[in-house]
């Protein structure tokens, strides 16, 4: 048709528009595509002239009088100026012009094709253009489309830390990712020439069963197995298996999506040991101990508490506590052991009503913490009725006191009410390694810290005025110079006008008691091998930095540390081996910061930094690189010389995440983005996005 009326045109038919405008108002309706005549008025002035029928109906531009319009009339500035610009070009190189262009027309994206031809008189200028469009909207959404899922497809299957794996239904491998190498070792050429090479040859069967369900449409997800591993070696994988249907809903191919676990599981391995040491711990211990719910209600009770409570298990199982103690001391119990939100131990001394008799124990409540969280109770008894009874019986002859102070191994003494020494046990002159009676009232302060000094001072005085009993825990220092705990029970001796003239002192050690007590916290909240804070620690000081930094407004960084070569070490030299690397790891880390920073063992050789109050992206670079160059020294194990390293992905609160799982999870990502650049380096997680910046310049 162009050329038609091109040739209209050439015979000089133009001036005259009783048969031009005819002729080619009947072609141009015929057509489908957008047809414009454009009159050239002057320089940068086009005027529609001729619009085709197709244009005025289905053109987004709706309800426009086209004859007679120029180009600024119907288009915004800047596309107007677009569009004169090519009609222009045409007029002045008087040649023909095709492009393809989009534009916002009405709220509405249109893309053509456009085909402009210049159209000259008998004098060869050019007076008018002929403009032909395709609207080639769909096929460009189409297009884009396509380019979408493609580069979503390519993106996960690149950029996903798990292995992916797609198979046909003739059970070959038609694609995987890199993160599948990296897992498994083998390269995809590896992959073509045998198929499978990391299932081991007794999974061959398993694997089988798994295709051939995916096929029939059972998949299956987290199933947990084991893997080999192009050096040989075998890893936990747990892996989900899923059917790929096409349009039609028919079976294509199969997925699988493979993640490593064996770190997981080796933690569940380590966790059940330590579990099986705190049961040594509990079942063996000396002590009798109840393990209750907050109610009070007994769930557990070790040998020890059988014994001393004269039961069996079953029958104390599900009993409560409080039912065995006197009235007074259940109602003290449930007001400042149980419905409480206190994290600190409690101790009150009680009688108990043991099969048939009554007996006196000190009873320690240590709570059981789960994330923040009471959970539970430890009840530590103490039997302390002959002690008690002692005392008494020191109440009531001076002589029988003496007999039993001089044999005890307790630190009996007796002080007059305003803290002069009256008598002292042999086995405090064992102790001190002096007699204290020989000393004056300020050098015998000499034995005990100012703050426990203090304390023994108010005690003292507050039995002068009420004339009760107490109890004091505090720490006396040995002729050695060495600190240690006792609980000291003051009892005061009356008058018979009933005035203290008189306080009895017994002394026990409860050093063992401490140090179990500190057990039991260090097992909650410290990794047992590097003595860092385990996950729950270093996450507990997570949140309160994620609360102190919105109070200040104020960021910090979490460094996020992984071992490039821990297996090689544990493989080579074994695991007690590789447990002394990870505890000169957790020294050399702690050497590297400051008192205001914190670090935890999350697991295996995994550990988290959190640096308070950072000032830059740069220097909290520097430091993560200083780390990682200490970290690269050689270690010394065993006369051994070994060297490996770690890699560090870095995310800042707030500007990186908003919670602590946000936390870890971009810390973590930068850190396997490092680590898939070649390990033993420092990867922030803005470098994830500079990546792709770089990625879509180039």
């Amino acid at each position: 048709m162009m050329d038609r009326v091109k040739e209209f045109f050439e015979k000089g038919m133009f001036d005259s528009s009783e048969y031009l405008l005819p002729l080619v108002d009947m072609l141009m309706d015929g057509i489908s595509d957008y047809i414009f005549l454009m009159e050239v008025v002057a320089p940068r002035r086009f005027k529609y002239a001729l619009v085709n029928q197709s244009a005025k109906t289905s053109h987004p531009m709706t309800g426009v009088q086209w004859e007679g319009a120029y180009i600024e009339d119907l288009l915004s500035e800047d596309k107007a100026g677009s569009l004169i610009d090519r009609y222009q070009q045409v007029v002045e190189r008087e040649c023909p012009l095709t492009y393809e262009d989009e534009m916002d027309l009405d709220d509405t994206l249109f893309c053509g094709h456009t085909s402009l031809t210049p159209l000259k008189n008998q004098d060869g200028l050019v007076t008018y253009i002929l403009g032909i469009t395709r609207d080639i909207t769909e096929a460009v959404q189409r297009e884009r489309d396509l380019n979408r899922v493609n580069a979503v497809y390519r993106s996960l299957m690149e950029n996903t830390a798990d292995a992916i794996l797609i198979i046909d239904r003739n059970r070959n491998i038609m694609e995987s990712n890199s993160a599948l190498k990296e897992l498994y070792g083998f390269s995809k050429e590896d992959l073509s020439l045998r198929p499978f090479p990391f299932v081991p040859d007794d999974r061959h069967e398993e694997a089988d069963r798994l295709i051939s369900d995916a096929l029939e449409d059972k998949g299956v997800s987290g199933f947990q197995t084991k893997r080999k591993r192009k050096d040989g070696s075998l890893i936990d994988v747990s892996m989900t298996v899923s059917p790929i249907h096409n349009a039609q809903g028919d079976t294509i191919g199969i997925s699988s999506i493979i993640r490593d676990i064996s770190v997981v599981k080796e933690d569940e391995r380590k966790l059940e040991a330590s579990r099986a040491r705190y049961q040594s711990l509990f079942e063996h211990n000396p002590h009798p101990i109840l393990t209750l719910n907050l109610d009070g209600t007994v769930q557990y009770a070790n040998p020890a508490s059988l014994r001393m409570m004269k039961t069996s298990l079953a029958e104390l199982s599900g009993s409560s506590l409080l039912d065995w103690l006197p009235r007074d001391k259940a109602v003290w119990m449930e007001e400042n052991g149980l419905r409480t939100e206190s994290m600190e131990d409690v101790c009150f001394q009680t009688a108990l009503r043991v099969g048939g008799e009554q007996r006196i124990a000190k009873v320690y409540l240590v709570p059981i913490v789960n994330q923040t969280e009471r959970v539970g109770l430890y009840a530590i008894l103490d039997d302390i009725t002959e002690k008690e009874r002692a005392v008494e019986a020191l109440r009531q002859s001076e002589a029988k006191f003496r007999l039993i102070a001089d044999n005890s191994n307790d630190l009996i003494s007796v002080f007059s009410p305003y803290g002069k020494l009256v008598y002292a046990s042999p086995s405090i002159i064992n102790f001190l390694g002096f007699d204290p009676s020989k000393l004056g009232e300020e050098e015998l302060k000499d034995v005990l810290t100012i703050e426990d000094a203090k304390k023994v001072a108010s005690a003292f005085k507050q039995c002068q005025v009420d004339g009760r009993s107490f109890t004091v825990k505090l720490k006396l220092k040995r002729d050695s110079g060495e600190l240690v705990w006792f609980e000291c029970k003051g009892t005061p001796v009356l008058s018979e006008e009933y005035e203290v003239n008189r306080i009895v002192i017994v002394a026990r050690d409860i050093s063992e008691q401490k140090k179990y007590e500190a057990k039991l916290k260090r097992i909650a909240f410290y990794d047992y091998l590097t003595g860092l804070p385990n996950r729950r620690l270093f996450e507990d000081r997570l949140n309160q930095a994620i609360l102190d930094a919105d109070r200040r407004q104020k960021q910090f960084a979490l460094l996020y540390l992984d071992g490039d070569g821990f297996k090689r070490i544990n493989d080579e030299y074994g695991h007690d081996m590789g447990d002394d690397f990870l505890k000169l790891v957790g020294d050399r880390m702690k050497d590297c910061l400051r008192d205001s920073d914190s670090i935890g063992r999350i697991g295996g050789d995994e550990f988290a930094i959190l640096l308070r109050d950072v000032d830059s992206e740069q220097k909290t670079r520097e430091i993560a690189q200083r780390i990682l160059n200490k970290l690269r020294r050689p270690y010394d194990l065993n006369g051994l010389h070994i060297q490996s390293s770690f890699s560090i992905g870095v995310s800042f609160y707030p500007d990186n995440a908003k919670s602590l799982d946000d936390l870890f999870r971009t810390a973590d990502r930068a850190l396997y983005s490092g680590k898939r650049k070649g390990k033993d380096q420092v990867s922030l997680y803005d470098d994830l996005f500079k990546d792709v910046k770089g990625e879509s310049s180039d």
